[in-house]
């Protein structure tokens, strides 16, 4: 089982991590840090369904700066090493990451650009929205501008996809 610190609902006191990403291999009795220690915020963990070495994490980042931590990573080693797969911008973070159902290869990300400041926050911006890769997240393709998908300013992305018709995405 893993786990990553820091809120991904963000509100005027919201509370950041400063450990990253966490597994257990013994039912929660006993934790070690596997890194991603300035991700700040991490959003979503997805675990491969039939090798749990295989994990993909949206990190959000700093919130009231820009951070080179932000986007998602995977790992294929259980959380030894993790590798960025999708970057756009030191101030944009995934908000979301997941996998369709039955089918590893296929992920959607959301992307965000936000920015936390004592007495506001600046949500969506060029980059925000919706990507998807079809081989792991090796590749990534900002689907965003797709027919059927919202015209204009993306904000915060969150995305599901029907399990019985891997077609409908609902962002």
């Amino acid at each position: 089982m893993y786990a990553g610190e820091g809120e991904s609902t963000l509100r005027n006191n919201v509370s950041e991590n400063l450990g990253g990403i966490w597994r257990t291999d013994n039912g929660g009795r006993s934790w070690h840090n596997l890194g991603l220690k300035d991700s700040r915020h991490i959003a979503r963990i997805v675990v491969h369904p039939k090798n749990p070495d295989i994990v993909w994490v949206a990190v959000l980042g700093h919130l009231f700066g820009p951070n080179t931590e932000r986007g998602v990573y995977n790992t294929t080693d259980g959380g030894k090493t993790w590798r960025r797969v999708l970057f756009v911008n030191d101030e944009i973070g995934a908000s979301e990451i997941i996998m369709e159902p039955g089918n590893p290869s296929v992920l959607y990300a959301g992307m965000w650009r936000v920015r936390r400041t004592p007495y506001s926050m600046e949500s969506g911006g060029e980059g925000s929205g919706l990507y998807k890769s079809t081989d792991g997240g090796e590749t990534w393709t900002n689907i965003s501008a797709h027919k059927g998908l919202p015209k204009g300013l993306w904000g915060v992305v969150n995305v599901a996809v029907s399990a019985t018709n891997p077609d409908k995405v609902l962002p």
